[in-house]
């Protein structure tokens, strides 16, 4: 099957979208003459393609949307993101016996792709696809301590922090310390600041440029995860996160625990 059975509007369309993946963030000038075509005839195939969540437009430029990574980006050598997500929240909730979560961030907030329940009574409930803020969130800290601080100003200038608990950062100078010492040690942690008694735990994932594009975490009751408990339950999910990372291709982070789960250690 040749050129025949292509459509035109749809190759067009795909030619945009590969654009955006090559030159993001890009304006609209910039992919119209990458693709040569029309501005018009670009802005329509962007809008299309926004509609889908497969691009997103932000400050007047073109990025790759959510979708577009859970359908294309996120692949690796045939391996889907999202299959391999839910393995490793699975085999981090059996090794820490509480509940795991994988997410990335999408339009200022934290979008869960894959949960793994805990078998505990007491575990945290709630569902693939929910959204949570991401300023306090172990997932959102995780990944905005690897972003641009002027885009994380932007994040919390469109998405004002809410106090959730008297436990949630909403000056954004306390945020940027935070994410700064997240960055420093290669994982956050957010104690009781988006759910009272609830304390979650988690680190970013990378992909083969070496770019934070999710994190994975564990969440459970404060009772059970307490501070002497942490430091442990931090080597376990950086673990994990480095698994997900040797995944997507990333090089080695400085971060990742000397030893591996596969190796037997606690």
């Amino acid at each position: 099957m040749g050129a025949d059975y292509q459509v035109r509007s749809v190759v067009r369309a795909l030619d945009v979208l590969i654009a955006v993946s090559e030159h993001a963030p890009a304006d609209l000038a910039t992919l119209a003459r990458v693709v040569q075509l029309h501005p018009s005839t670009t802005l329509r195939m962007l809008e299309s393609l926004r509609s889908r969540d497969l691009v997103r437009q932000r400050r007047g430029r073109y990025e790759i949307g959510a979708r577009a990574f859970e359908v294309g980006s996120a692949f690796l050598n045939g391996i889907s993101l999202s299959t391999e997500a839910q393995l490793l929240v699975e085999e981090l909730a059996a090794q820490v016996n509480e509940t795991a979560n994988f997410g990335i961030l999408d339009q200022g907030e934290v979008l869960y792709l894959a949960i793994a329940r805990s078998q505990w009574e007491l575990g945290i409930q709630w569902l693939p696809g929910g959204r949570h803020p991401a300023h306090c969130t172990a997932l959102g800290k995780a990944i905005l301590a690897y972003t641009q601080w002027d885009d994380v100003a932007e994040i919390l200038r469109d998405h004002p922090p809410v106090r959730m608990t008297p436990a949630t950062l909403v000056e954004p100078d306390d945020i940027r310390r935070e994410l700064e010492l997240v960055a420093r040690r290669g994982y956050a942690v957010d104690s009781e600041e988006r759910l009272s008694g609830v304390v979650c735990v988690g680190a970013p994932i990378r992909d083969s440029k070496g770019s934070v594009v999710a994190a994975v975490s564990i969440s459970g009751p404060a009772m059970r995860l307490s501070p002497d408990r942490l430091p442990v339950v931090s080597e376990q999910v950086m673990a994990i996160a480095e698994r997900g990372s040797e995944i997507l291709g990333a090089p080695r982070s400085p971060f990742a625990p000397k030893h591996s789960l596969q190796e037997g250690h606690p």
